[in-house]
């Protein structure tokens, strides 16, 4: 079992169809898997072998997908960086996977420090130099290796975090891939006649595995691009004749605030949002403009993405549906217990979908992985015909379009300004963005700084989503007798 065979049955199936358009680029599935094949063999004449861990840091191109998949087809296992990441947390995430290779581009370059700053990385591959393109354009060709890989090696380790917010490797294995992308070509009903379009950065599990992983499964057409361009992204929809799109709810509302979106749209016939909750109005609204309904599920990381599908046949807006395929969901309360019919609990997860754990951190595992189901943090009810409702989080997760944003990573930052005596960040509500990363922040005695000054600093250190939309400047934070921060009442400060 292996994600990367999609392409060995794409080749044999459909040569000829059009796997990856990227700008003026088009790779049929035949070429797909001979360059994935080569690249394979490539890395092999550097020394990696079955088991070995390779860093993808690159924002969305060509060269990403290809890796992705030459190193799951060798039985190694990628490392999926993302490519906003500036140098202090791409290091910190090549270091902790204790990465051998890692594969970048020019634009990133120079965010890789000198060797001692990443010691387990023994060479960087720059995937526009010459070495590489000549494989791309077949004129360098290396023997394929086969990695022989088993379902439960892993294929690929997609950061994610925690109420802590430290960056946690989610460990998905073959199996668990594979799982993921059937389920969302069957629940989906994706063709090979089907053509979907890819904006989401592809280190996210919602752009990985939800988008990339099925639609190469089913031997379908993707367009991908670097990032959401809405005139480009709305040309290329009438170009290709796009049918299915993806995206988070942001994205939907920019298109119903602009009118002429809907003629150029009419080539859709699915649409999918995820990431994070869709307001149920918007569901509504977009019904009446477009006569498509936002389809939803429930995923997460740790789950290679479906756990929930809100079906095609008896969609509900505002549920994320029921247990996709053979994948078990259960609420429970604190004590792990069920909770009664139309009560709220935490959603626990079991089935072939489930990370193997998280990378090198085994009491974590243990308690995410406790009495064998993946315990989300997230909280849902049931309604009598089993569709799923999320109706709160445990978690202090800020979810920002479609970004996860972890609170300490962006107060581990404040705090290293130099007039910064505390700082607490939350998630205010945002129209467009579902949430607004915002700091709340009291200065040493003494000590000016203004909110732009601050939120400057952070773009410096921080990526693009990360970095706070507003800086609230408070006389203390409210906090418990414990000297515990209480983030409930700073948002109450927000909204007031």
């Amino acid at each position: 079992m292996n994600i990367a065979n999609s392409f060995f049955i794409g080749a044999l199936s459909y040569p000829e169809r059009r796997a990856l358009i990227f700008n003026d680029s088009t790779y049929t599935y035949a070429q797909m898997n001979t360059i994935i094949g080569s690249a394979s063999g490539y890395l092999s004449s550097l020394g990696v072998v079955r088991g070995d861990r390779v860093a993808l840091y690159m924002a969305n191109r060509p060269e990403w997908i290809m890796f992705y998949y030459a190193v799951a087809r060798m039985g190694a296992t990628a490392v999926c960086v993302p490519g906003a990441y500036r140098k202090e947390e791409m290091v910190g995430l090549v270091n902790d996977s204790r990465s051998s290779i890692l594969v970048t581009s020019r634009e990133l370059a120079a965010e890789i420090p000198p060797c001692p700053a990443i010691p387990s990385v023994k060479k960087v591959i720059v995937v526009d130099d010459e070495g590489f393109q000549s494989i791309v354009r077949g004129e360098k060709m290396f023997p394929s290796v086969d990695g022989r890989t088993s379902g439960d090696d892993v294929g690929a380790i997609l950061y994610t975090g925690g109420t802590t917010g430290v960056p946690k490797g989610a460990m998905l294995t073959h199996r668990s891939l594979v799982t993921s992308a059937q389920n969302i070509a069957y629940l989906e009903r994706q063709t090979p006649e089907d053509v979907g379009l890819c904006f989401m950065p592809l280190n996210h599990v919602f752009a990985q595995c939800h988008i990339m992983n099925s639609f190469f499964y089913s031997c379908a057409t993707l367009v991908l691009f670097e990032s959401f361009d809405m005139e480009r992204i709305l040309g290329a929809v009438a170009q290709h004749r796009v049918t299915r799109f993806y995206a988070v709810p942001t994205i939907y509302i920019r298109f119903l605030n602009d009118p002429a979106s809907r003629e150029r749209l009419r080539s859709l016939k699915y649409v999918f949002s995820a990431a994070t909750s869709m307001p149920a109005e918007i569901v509504r609204q977009w019904l009446d403009a477009f006569g498509l309904p936002i389809n939803e599920a429930y995923g997460m990381t740790e789950t290679a993405s479906c756990v929930t599908f809100n079906h095609l046949f008896r969609h509900k807006i505002g549920s994320i549906g029921t247990p996709a395929g053979i994948v078990e969901v259960r609420l429970v309360d604190g004590d792990d217990n069920d909770v009664g019919e139309g009560e709220r609990g935490e959603i626990v997860i079991r089935g072939p979908n489930v990370m193997k754990g998280y990378f090198d951190r085994p009491e974590e595992t243990a308690v995410a992985l406790r009495t064998g189901w993946l315990h989300s943090g997230d909280v849902g009810v049931f309604d009598d015909e089993g569709y799923l409702y999320i109706v709160d989080r445990l978690k202090d997760v800020i979810i920002t379009g479609g970004e996860n944003v972890f609170p300490k990573e962006v107060e581990d930052v404040l705090y290293e300004h130099e007039a910064v005596s505390e700082c607490a960040v939350v998630g205010l509500p945002h129209p467009e963005y579902g949430e607004a990363v915002t700091a709340f922040v009291t200065l040493k005695e003494g000590r000016r700084v203004d909110d732009a000054a601050l939120i400057a600093f952070c773009k410096s250190r921080l990526a693009r989503y990360k970095v706070p939309k507003k800086v609230r400047f408070v006389a203390e934070l409210p906090k418990t007798p414990a000297g515990k921060i209480l983030r409930r009442e700073l948002k109450k400060m927000g909204t007031a």
